[in-house]
C-alpha cells in the first residue's frame, strides 16, 4: 500500500463542518430574502437597484464557496463513511442517506442556480427564469438536510435560527404573492400552498424526527457509529492505550466499477486489553497492492470510553498512519502494519499519545 494523504486533525474539520454549515444556510436564505426583493424592484433607501442584484448574486457565490468547505471537510473528518461522489450523487451514502442526499439535491440545484446566473446572456431569461424557480425547493432542501444530518438540530440557538430563517423566507414569499405580479397562475399557487403547508409540516417533523429519542438510529446513522459518539458532553470511563497491540481480523475489497476499489479492515487485538479497529482505504487496486487515496480509522477501547476517529495521513512502506481524536481533546498517532491474505488480516499496532487537551463538546 503507497499513498500520499494529508494530516488533518479531526478536532479542525469537525468544527468547520458545523461553522460552513451554518453560515451557508444563513447566506442562502438571505439570499432567497434578497432574490425576492430584487424581483419587487425594492431598494435600500437612495441606493440604485444594481446595488441589490449584485448584493444577491455575491451572495450566492459566497454560499457556494461554504457549502464547497463544507461538503470537502465532511469527507475529510472521517468520522462518518461520507464520500466525494456522495456530495453531487443523492441517496448512496451509508451515512444517513435519505437526509445526506438531501444535501447533495440541493447542492446540485445551486450549482445549477449559480451556472446559469452567470450564463444568463447566452442561456435567456426564460432558461434563467425557470431554473431560479428551483431556488424555493432548494431552500426547503437545505432546512431537511441540516435538521437531518446537523450535530446542533437540537440545539437551542440552532432552533431559534431555523425558526427565523423560515419566517424570513415565507415573509418574502408572502410578500411576492400579495404584490399583484402578473405571472404564471400555476406558480403563484404553488408558492400559496408552500407558505401554508411548509412551515407547520417543517414544526411537525421536526418535533417527531431530528428532536424525538432514537432520531440517529431512525436516520439511518451505521450501527458501528451508534455505539458511541466522539462529539458528547462527558467521558463515562477513561483509559490508558497500551503503547503496542497484535491484531487480528478480517478484510474485504469491493471493486465495483472501473479501477475505484474500496478496502475495508475489521480487527481485534489478541493480547492485552481489547481493542476494535476498523479501516476504510479508499483508493485502486493494482498488481503490486492498493494504492490509497484516502480513508478514515476507527479505534474502539472497551466499553464506556470514549472513541477514537479520525483520517489516514499516510501509507509507507505498508504502514499506515492516522491522528485519531476521541473528541474531547485526546489525540493519538496509530501506526498500523497489516498483512492480508485470504481475507484475512494481521498485525500490529502502535499509538503514540499527541495531546490530552480538553476541548468543548
Amino acid at each position: 500500500m503507497s499513498a500520499a494523504v494529508a494530516s488533518i486533525d479531526p478536532r479542525a474539520t469537525w468544527y468547520l463542518t458545523r461553522g460552513t454549515g451554518v453560515v451557508a444556510f444563513l447566506l442562502l436564505t438571505a439570499g432567497v430574502v434578497l432574490g425576492v426583493a430584487n424581483v419587487e424592484r425594492w431598494t435600500a433607501g437612495n441606493a440604485p437597484r444594481f446595488v441589490i442584484q449584485r448584493v444577491h448574486r455575491d451572495l450566492s457565490l459566497v454560499a457556494l464557496v461554504f457549502i464547497s468547505v463544507h461538503v470537502a471537510t465532511a469527507v475529510l473528518d472521517g468520522f462518518a463513511p461520507i464520500r466525494w461522489i456522495d456530495a453531487v450523487v443523492p441517496f448512496g451514502s451509508a451515512y444517513r442517506p435519505v437526509w445526506l442526499g438531501l444535501g447533495a439535491l440541493a447542492f446540485d440545484l445551486v450549482l445549477a442556480v449559480v451556472i446559469t446566473s452567470l450564463l444568463r446572456a447566452r442561456l435567456g431569461s426564460r432558461v434563467w427564469r425557470a431554473v431560479h424557480w428551483l431556488t424555493y425547493a432548494m431552500w426547503v432542501l437545505v432546512v431537511l438536510h441540516a435538521a437531518g444530518v446537523g450535530s446542533d438540530t437540537r440545539q437551542a440557538w440552532m432552533l431559534a435560527t431555523t425558526a427565523a430563517a423560515v419566517a424570513l423566507v415565507a415573509a418574502a414569499v408572502i410578500w411576492r404573492l400579495l404584490s399583484g405580479w402578473d405571472g404564471w397562475e400555476p406558480a403563484r399557487a404553488m408558492l400559496a400552498a408552500g407558505v401554508v403547508v411548509v412551515p407547520p409540516a417543517l414544526a411537525v417533523w421536526l418535533l417527531f424526527g431530528p428532536l424525538a429519542a432514537g432520531w440517529a438510529e431512525r436516520a439511518g446513522t451505521p450501527p458501528s457509529l451508534l455505539a458511541a459518539t466522539t462529539h458528547t458532553t462527558s467521558r463515562a470511563t477513561t483509559i490508558v492505550l497500551p503503547d503496542r497491540a497484535v491484531i487480528a481480523g478480517s478484510a474485504s475489497l469491493d471493486q465495483s466499477a472501473g479501477e475505484a476499489a474500496t478496502l475495508t479492515t475489521s480487527a481485534h487485538t489478541t493480547d492485552g486489553m481489547d481493542l476494535s479497529l476498523s479501516v476504510r482505504l479508499d483508493g485502486e487496486q493494482e498488481p503490486q497492492g492498493f494504492l490509497v487515496h484516502s480513508g478514515s480509522v476507527r479505534l474502539a477501547p472497551p466499553d464506556g470510553a470514549a472513541v477514537y476517529r479520525g483520517s489516514v495521513s499516510g501509507v509507507d512502506e505498508g504502514v499506515l498512519r492516522a491522528r485519531l481524536s476521541d473528541g474531547f481533546g485526546d489525540v493519538i498517532d496509530l501506526a498500523v502494519q497489516m498483512s492480508i491474505s485470504d481475507g484475512r488480516v494481521t498485525g500490529q499496532l502502535a499509538i503514540d499519545a499527541v495531546s490530552s487537551r480538553q476541548v468543548p463538546a
